[in-house]
């Protein structure tokens, strides 16, 4: 399987051995404003509003240290937070076409980016009144993971975009590629601890991707028009380790394939799922990395290195 590079890559989507179940616990920091505003009720208004969402995000570096470029798209003229694990570390505004940017100093070896959007459609006296009615949280996440070694410091850290119920989009792969076949390559790949998975991947040609899992065939998606494709399924995926194969069958790519070592890991014990931490397993050819979701339950992903 060639490498094939994704740093940078936007969605619309270590070679050194490593313990296995070593981890980063990023302890759930909390900004009680923040917090209570986000999760209280939602007025009809703010449920209108056009949600926050990331559109760009790439890293680069500085004099002082590593920066995060983020861009995207909110409601016109809004004010978004953003926040780290809870913690405000930034606020903006929209434009009046809905367009936001800003730039976040890299802080830590795992930080977990998400937004906040504040209607600013009240105002009193030229200050903006902010209240529990005007708020909505943003589904998608950043993470940013870094596990430098002595051998490589300079690894690239792990940036990709989360959100429940959607394909994660990698932005920057620990392993500087993602595993691939010809035109063919698998990304990442999102579980939950009832068993219900999303493949998600590459290709560069138009056709249909057929999934198998331990060698039986679960489905079949077609490539999207751009270039992305993702399955969708419920229960399918047993505890332990096994295969996880896709390919082209059909299209002028047809007969190419790739497959990568899955493993699904079983559940956490509910008072570890329940308080907020992000964890890591890291391997030499995989990464898989566990959260807690809003409004409850876990979410699992498993990126891999292109050999």
């Amino acid at each position: 399987m060639k490498t094939r590079r994704i740093a940078g890559m936007i969605g619309g989507g270590l070679a050194l051995a490593l313990a296995l179940f070593a981890g980063i616990s990023l302890s759930d920091r909390k900004d009680g404003d923040d917090r209570d505003t986000a999760s209280g009720p939602v007025s009809p208004v703010a449920a209108s509003l056009t949600p926050v969402s990331f559109t760009r995000v790439s890293e680069t570096q500085t004099a002082e240290g590593a920066v995060l470029r983020l861009s995207g798209l909110a409601e016109p003229a809004s004010v978004i937070a953003l926040l780290d694990r809870g913690e405000r570390i930034l606020q903006v505004r929209a434009s009046a076409q809905g367009v936001w940017s800003a730039m976040v100093d890299v802080s830590g070896q795992g930080m977990a980016i998400e937004a906040i959007l504040y209607d600013t459609s009240v105002q009193t006296g030229g200050a903006v009144e902010i209240t529990s009615a005007t708020s909505i949280r943003g589904v998608e996440t950043i993470f940013r993971i870094h596990r430098p070694t002595e051998e490589q410091p300079d690894a690239p850290a792990l940036i990709m975009i989360s959100a429940p119920g959607a394909p994660t989009r990698l932005i920057q792969s620990p392993f500087g590629g993602i595993p691939a076949s010809g035109p063919l390559a698998i990304g990442a790949v999102d579980y939950d601890d009832a068993g219900g998975v999303i493949f998600s991947g590459l290709s560069e040609v138009q056709g249909s991707v057929r999934l198998s899992v331990a060698n039986a065939v679960i489905g079949d998606t077609r490539v999207g028009p751009d270039g992305r494709w993702a399955y969708i399924a419920s229960s399918v995926m047993p505890l332990g380790e096994y295969a996880v194969r896709a390919e082209l069958i059909d299209g002028p790519g047809a007969g190419a394939n790739v497959s990568v070592p899955f493993e699904r890991l079983p559940p956490l014990p509910a008072t570890e799922s329940d308080d907020g931490t992000l964890s890591v397993s890291f391997e030499p050819f995989r990464w898989q990395i566990r959260r807690s979701l809003i409004g409850g339950g876990m979410q699992s992903t498993a990126i891999f290195a292109p050999e």
